[in-house]
Order: C-alpha cells, then structure tokens, then sequence
C-alpha cells in the first residue's frame, strides 16, 4: 500500500525564495546589464543583508529575554511561598524608607521656608515699628520745639518788660524829683544789668549752638574774682535782705582760665541763689583745692533758700529747665550757659540740694602746672 503524499511539501526559506526570484528574474531578460544596474542591485542586495540582520539580531534579543523571564520565573516557582512573602516585604520595606526620607526632607525644606518667611516678617514688622516710632519721636520732638520757642518768648518778653517797667517808673520819679536821688538810679542802674544780663544770655546760647564760644586764657587768682563777684552783686543781695560774703581762705590758687567767663559763671550763680533766697537768708561763696594731689578748685556756691526738688536736680542745668515751672523767675539759661563754660575750661559743675534747706553749686577749674602759687590772703 503506498504511503499516501504529504500535503504540505517543505517550505523553501525567504532567502531561497528570493535567490530563486532574483534567478528568475534575470532568466526572463537576455539582455546584457550594464555597469549603473549591476551598481544599483548590488546596492539592494546590501541593504536586504543589513535589514535582515537587523531583524536576526531583534529576534535574537527577544529569545535572550524570553529565557532570562522563564528562568526567573522557574526560580520565583523554586521559592516557597514564605521566601516569596519575605521579598515582597523587604521590597515594600525599602520602599517605605524611601518614600518616608523624601517626606522628611520635603517636610525640612517647608519648615525653613516657614521660617525664613516667620523672620522676614518679623523683620518688617520690627523694621516698621522702629519706622513708626522714630517718626512719632520726631513728632513729638517738632512739637515741643515749637511750644518751647512760643514760652520761650513769651517769658523773654515778660523777663525784658519788668527792668523796663522799672526804668521807665524810676525816670517819672526823676522827672517829679523825688528826694532821694541816689536810690532811684541806683535802680535804674539795676534794671538794666538785668535786661543787659537777659540780652548776653541769649546771645551766649546762640554762640554756643553754632559752637562759636571762644576763651581767651590767663593765669588768675580765683579767690580775686571771687571777691568781685560778690562786690558787685552786693547791692542786689542786700535790696532783697539777704546777706550775701566770701568766705576768707589762705590759700586757694592761681588758674589758667578766661577770667570774663568764670566771672559769668560766679554772676548766673550767685544772682540765681539770689532769685531764689528769701528775705534774711544768707548766700556763701568759697573755695578750696580738691581732686587728685590738689590739682583742681573747687568754686561753692551755697544758699539757705527753698531748695531744688530731686526731680528737678537731673535737669536743672539743661538749656530752658525752667519754662515749664509756674513762677518765671528765671528761663533757664543761666545755669545752661555756667555748665558750657565750666566744663569748656574744663571743669564739672553739680549742685547739692534738699527742699527746705538751701542748695550748694559746685564747680571745678583745673590747676595748670606752672601756674599754681599761693594766693595773697583775703
């Protein structure tokens, strides 16, 4: 019995078929080719060589990665089932500290952008703040600048009308010939020391602001210039019943000093003791040698009147540390303009006080080398 054909004959490969096709192909023509045909096919052959082993070589890979699955796959089936669990946890595990170290350093960088906007903030807020207070400063410094010159004026003016007054009522006494002559220009005299005194303050305060104070230095003998001072306000002392003296020292010393400005100085002190002393009160003027080895005077001016109040003493010596007070015996310039010339020699000036009991005005000129020698006894 004869064994039945096979149906399905051996399939030629793709290359056969193409050499056989290109075979036919040039059965069909007896014509000769030429040299740019010959070119061109071989051209085509090289091409169909390359694309085929491109696709032997892709063939070749996805059968590399076909085995290398299946082998996996046979090893992840050669595990048990605990070892498989235990991957998968440690996988989860490691994932988990990866996710949690990026939430952490996200979470870093959110607080210190918190923070930094937290500080900015605060700096502004703090920079605004200081912004609104110096400005309210400024306000309120323009402020009491400015009812400062108005009370300034208006006790200037009230200061420079009363030596007026005098005068003017001194004169009509003079004109309705009164019998005692001497004592009304005696007044007159007086009156216009004070407007003199008032009109040299004011002209000492501007030398001051514009730094425009000038000494001019010579060696002197304090206990001299004390003496007088104290002569020539001693009719002012004596008309208000106080008694007025220099105390007597042996030896006090010989300064280089401005002898004009340490004359000021005696006078605003001694004329606001004079102020500010009642009737039967006694004002003292001395000195004595005090600082390290002697080196300094020491000029005291002591009265029995009211006293200054604690409060009082801390700005007694600042430039209109008076304006506010209800009595205007005084603007207080003197004891401004006594400081600025104390300590330009320089020197210190303070002042002790109790309410009741009278005040003491202290202040220092220094010994020169040179120019220290015994005084001549008052």
């Amino acid at each position: 019995m004869e064994a039945a054909p096979d149906k399905d004959p051996p399939r030629q490969s793709e290359r056969e078929k193409t050499d056989v096709s290109r075979h036919a192909g040039r059965v069909k023509t007896d014509e000769p080719l030429g040299d740019s045909d010959l070119a061109s096919e071989h051209q085509a052959d090289l091409n169909r060589d390359a694309k085929r082993a491109e696709a032997d070589k892709a063939k070749l890979q996805s059968r590399s990665d076909s085995d290398a699955s299946r082998d996996l796959g046979r090893a992840d089936m050669g595990r048990s089932r605990a070892e498989r669990q235990a991957a998968r946890d440690e996988r989860l595990r490691v994932e988990r500290e990866i996710t949690d170290e990026a939430i952490k350093a996200e979470r870093l960088r959110a607080d210190a952008a918190t923070e930094r906007e937290r500080s900015d903030y605060h700096a502004s807020a703090k920079s605004s703040a200081e912004s609104l207070s110096q400005e309210q400063e400024r306000h309120q410094k323009t402020k009491t600048a400015l009812t400062t010159r108005e009370e300034f004026l208006a006790i200037v003016s009230h200061d420079l009308r009363n030596p007026l007054n005098h005068i003017s009522m001194a004169a009509q006494n003079l004109l309705e010939e009164p019998e005692d002559i001497k004592e009304v220009a005696s007044s007159i005299n007086r009156s216009a020391g004070e407007m003199l005194r008032l009109i040299e303050d004011l002209l000492e305060v501007e030398r001051i602001a514009v730094g425009k104070l000038t000494l001019h230095y010579e060696e002197h003998d304090v206990s001299e210039i004390i003496k007088q001072a104290v002569e020539e306000l001693q009719g002012a002392a004596a008309s208000k019943g106080i008694t007025l003296e220099a105390e007597p020292q042996d030896v006090c010393g010989y300064v280089v000093c401005d002898r004009s400005r340490v004359m000021q100085v005696l006078s605003n002190l001694i004329g606001n003791a004079i102020k500010f002393t009642p009737a039967k009160g006694q004002i003292c003027v001395s000195c004595q040698r005090t600082g390290p080895e002697g080196k300094e005077v020491q000029v005291s001016v002591s009265d029995t009147g009211e006293g200054i109040a604690p409060e009082k003493i801390k700005t007694i010596f600042e430039r209109f540390s008076q304006i506010h007070d209800q009595d205007r015996r005084g603007i207080g310039l003197g004891l401004y303009i006594a400081k600025m010339m104390v300590e330009e020699h320089p020197g210190r000036i303070w002042v002790e006080s109790k309410l009741g009991e009278g005040s003491t005005f202290h202040f220092t000129l220094p010994l020169r080398s040179g120019a220290i020698r015994e005084a001549k006894p008052q």
